[in-house]
């Protein structure tokens, strides 16, 4: 049965395979989190002195399929043995996909949802937005609302590195609740977007596909995202232009602020300059795949929306996956046009820019999908509003103690966050952290 979700295969050299080591925590690499890729990106670098990270390489499929049948086919493998299937769902297209997934599945599996009831920027709460899809399509699953200050549960350690998901305490949470109740597998929507939303630039593309009436639709549906009109003009006219120049107006255009990368004022030296370092290296590597593959810009676009993948070990005692990180599946959606992923003739901006992930979901389900996208910015500001302390962080000399008391900036002190409780578990776990020796009595 698969398991994993796009995960290391292994690391290089196992960081306790010396007799009688301890393995070293490499403040380099933790740091490269606070560049501008490691904040805005999705990472896992090997945190380890001598360790390298091995990733598999997605690549299309030779023998593209019909995604929604691959889809079924990924459920039903990450459900295979399974008597009793969690599903973590928000009210969103992606949650949605796979629980109904989950549902149909033959024989049928008792299905637990679980709704971490978050509220929206618009003030929607999930919960009520899943009570109505589960309402209005009959589904037989048993619901569970979770108050976002009851979601206390520290999330498991793992030597991959820190968890940079957004809510860490939630996901242990419901890890923890779905073991109780006899689940086999924690399933959700995870990856989704990066890999099967519309793409950014996609004008030229359709065009070229003689698609005039959706360009002109896409047009108007991408005049508030990201470059808008400008950028879409842009990326027409960089059409005309030689594969390495083209990567580097893309990268200008799409991803002004890693153009000279910066790193946030909460890392101390001297790690600043090493990390900084590596996020240079990392955009001239990703620059040179771009031309080497001679990408346009919604190629590159859609390629640096899903790669690197942050690798997010299981919360708890379930094991979790995503069917939108199975290797089927985005092997079968890297072989799709991105074209397909724009259909003009659904009724709101969300739901044509989704069209792949909605073209998973039953003909049925599609006239009570949710109009919009729901996003949760003020939730998760409010998540990490207190006082933010990392002991450890301060005493390796990781992070500047002065800077860290006036950081506010969401993502940094997220980040910050699950640095010091990976810290924690290395130097539980007998890792050596320089400068942090101290702490282990303590603790």
């Amino acid at each position: 049965m698969y398991r994993s979700s796009l995960a290391p295969r292994c690391l290089h050299t196992s960081p306790w395979n010396a007799a009688g080591s301890r393995p070293r925590v490499d403040l380099a690499a933790l740091a490269f989190l606070f560049t501008g890729p490691g904040l805005q990106g999705e990472f896992s670098a090997a945190p380890w002195l001598g360790v390298e990270t091995v990733w598999p390489a997605p690549e299309p499929t030779d023998r593209p399929r019909p995604l929604r049948e691959v889809f079924g086919e990924a459920v039903a493998d990450l459900c295979e043995g399974v008597d009793t299937v969690a599903v973590t769902v928000s009210g969103g297209l992606d949650s949605l996909a796979v629980l109904l997934q989950v549902a149909a599945l033959r024989p049928r599996r008792r299905v637990l949802a679980y709704c971490t009831d978050l509220v929206d920027d618009h003030g929607l709460a999930a919960a009520d937005m899943v009570r109505r899809l589960i309402k209005d399509l009959a589904l037989d699953v048993e619901l569970m609302v979770l108050d976002p200050a009851d979601c206390l549960a520290e999330p498991a350690w793992s030597p991959h590195g820190p968890r940079l998901d957004a809510l860490p305490g939630a996901n242990a949470t419901i890890a923890h609740l779905a073991a109780d109740r006899g689940a086999g597998v924690v399933l959700s929507g995870n990856g989704a977007d990066e890999l099967l939303a519309v793409p950014r630039y996609l004008t030229p593309l359709l065009l070229r596909a003689g698609r005039l009436p959706g360009t002109v639709r896409y047009l108007v549906d991408s005049r508030r995202s990201g470059p808008g009109w400008t950028g879409e003009l842009l990326a027409t006219a960089a059409g005309l232009l030689p594969a390495e120049q083209r990567a580097r107006w893309y990268w200008a255009a799409n991803w002004p602020e890693w153009c000279q990368p910066a790193i946030s004022p909460v890392i101390a030296e001297p790690w600043r300059a090493p990390a900084l370092t590596r996020a240079q290296e990392w955009i001239t590597s990703t620059l040179a795949g771009h031309t080497r593959r001679r990408r346009s810009w919604a190629a590159a676009d859609a390629h640096d929306a899903f790669w690197p993948r942050s690798y997010l070990p299981p919360a708890g005692p379930v094991p979790e996956a995503s069917p939108f990180l199975h290797p089927d599946l985005v092997a079968a959606a890297l072989a799709t046009p991105l074209t397909d992923r724009y259909d003009p003739r659904l009724p709101t901006a969300y739901q044509r820019c989704k069209a792949a992930i909605v073209g998973l979901l039953p003909p049925a389900a599609r006239a009570v999908l949710p109009p919009r996208k729901q996003y949760y910015r003020h939730a998760l500001t409010a998540a990490v509003s207190g006082p933010v302390q990392a002991p450890l962080a301060v005493a390796a000399g990781l992070l500047d103690p002065a800077a860290l008391a006036g950081e506010l900036d969401t993502a940094v002190r997220m980040n910050v966050l699950a640095v010091e409780s990976w810290l924690a578990g290395a130097l539980q776990a007998g890792a050596e952290i320089p400068g942090a020796e101290a702490q282990r009595s303590s603790r």
